[in-house]
């Protein structure tokens, strides 16, 4: 018996579907599944923006699972989440507010910052000492923290929300702006800003709904944030009674 080409295995699997689909799932589909989440990081080129595939899109995904499965640092996997909305959003900077209230004065203030897809997590990560503080009758994330919507700012000039004290800060021209709250329940816990979109005048509608995709990751890390810190009040409340 001569030795069975590969055209001759092709033409038997095309000729019987189920029996090569069941081949496939006994022998193959865990192991694909689990060289997926076993991969460390997502097998996309992110050195140059392009569209994405749906394989390379799904790659993002489980990589941002896996990121969130294996870290349990806030910062880091929300970190990870902005960098790689910075590619698909094409955005060439992100930033990350926290809401807070010190004596009763609700403020937001920055806690990652010009974030963009080859960032690094030490060189965005602020500092007290260097906080950007915003009222919530300030600025357009100020706006965002008070309407509790997402808000696509197509020109600053023409914004009556937008402030450029940040830009005479550091320098930098902010032309365009898509901001989102992260909310806990109906509670504003974050607000999170991409600024100045790289390959056009503006945000689209599209990039609206990817910011939205994608933020399901950003509030669950800030859920489960939310309740360790929950935990941990109540752990040292009942180390003193």
């Amino acid at each position: 018996m001569g030795e069975v080409t590969a055209e001759q295995v092709e033409k038997f699997l095309d000729s019987n579907i189920m029996f090569a689909k069941q081949y496939y799932n006994l022998r193959y589909r865990a192991k694909v599944i689990s060289d997926l989440l076993g991969a460390k990081e997502a097998a996309v080129d992110f050195s140059n923006y392009h569209s994405l595939s749906s394989v390379e899109e799904s790659e993002i995904i489980f990589d941002l699972l896996r990121d969130f499965q294996e870290n349990l640092q806030t910062e880091r996997c929300i970190f990870n989440v902005m960098k790689k909305l910075c590619f698909l959003l094409r955005a060439d900077r992100m930033s990350l507010f926290m809401y807070r209230a010190r004596n009763g004065i609700a403020e937001l203030a920055t806690r990652l910052f010009n974030v963009h897809k080859d960032a690094v997590l030490e060189e965005c990560l602020v500092v007290p000492d260097s906080e950007i503080v915003f009222p919530l009758d300030m600025g357009v994330v100020g706006h965002v923290a008070y309407s509790k919507k997402v808000t696509n700012v197509l020109n600053t000039e023409e914004d009556e929300h937008f402030c450029d004290f940040v830009d005479t800060l550091t320098e930098y021209q902010t032309k365009n702006i898509l901001a989102s709250p992260i909310m806990n329940g109906k509670d504003v816990v974050a607000i999170i800003m991409a600024v100045n979109k790289v390959d056009g005048p503006h945000f689209t509608k599209t990039d609206e709904e990817i910011l939205l995709k994608y933020l399901n990751f950003a509030n669950l890390i800030m859920k489960v944030y939310h309740l360790s810190y929950l935990h941990n009040c109540e752990t040292r409340r009942g180390q003193k009674l």
